[in-house]
């Protein structure tokens, strides 16, 4: 039992690292974009003030590229690190095994809406590839390289969830905590 529980740890530990690899990446990706937002956003804003000129591509590429993927990119990361908004009123109150078991329950009920919007977004962004569709704005860019951050973000919130549901679904299971808990506002845990 215990060479079985040590297998499975590892086997574990190994996906919560290449999930959490891959995961930086795109957060690195992420930071880059959100860099090259405020250098577009400053040049726009110096030219047309300055100059009367502004960059006419600037409001297409920060509403198509970067903002959609300072989102999709950060979506998971924000989930590992409990950023989202979470109603944990009643946290106080509970057990810890209980914040485990409804943990485990929110992630496997958030599990099948993301695989599918995965799946949907993977679909779409593929139909566009192959269709070789092009944007109808003045930058005529293939359409597929903006969809292409959904299926990115969204397949990366989908094994997030997975990893969660599968650690706190092992902390139930052997009492050992394999995923940690959201920490809860106003609590000493929530405290630096």
């Amino acid at each position: 039992m215990g060479t079985t529980h040590a297998a499975s740890t590892h086997r574990f530990g190994g996906l919560r690292r290449a999930i959490d690899l891959i995961d930086d990446a795109l957060m690195v990706l992420g930071c880059g974009m959100l860099f090259a937002l405020m250098c577009v956003v400053v040049a726009d804003v110096s030219l047309r003030y300055l100059f009367n000129a502004p960059l006419q591509w600037s409001y297409q590429v920060i509403s198509s590229y970067l903002m959609p993927g300072l989102f999709f990119l950060a979506v998971s990361h924000t989930l590992k690190s409990h950023g989202h908004v979470a109603v944990d009123i009643l946290h106080n109150h509970i057990s810890r095994r209980a914040r485990y078991t409804l943990e485990l329950i929110t992630s496997l009920a958030a599990l099948p809406v993301f695989a599918l919007c995965t799946v949907v977004s993977a679909q779409h962004t593929w139909k566009d590839f192959t269709s070789q569709a092009v944007s109808t704005s003045g930058l005529a860019t293939p359409t597929w390289t903006v969809s292409v951050l959904l299926p990115l973000g969204f397949g990366m919130l989908t094994l997030r969830l997975a990893l969660n549901a599968l650690g706190y679904a092992a902390t139930l299971a052997s009492g050992r905590d394999a995923a940690p808990l959201p920490p809860i506002s106003g609590a000493e845990e929530a405290k630096p």
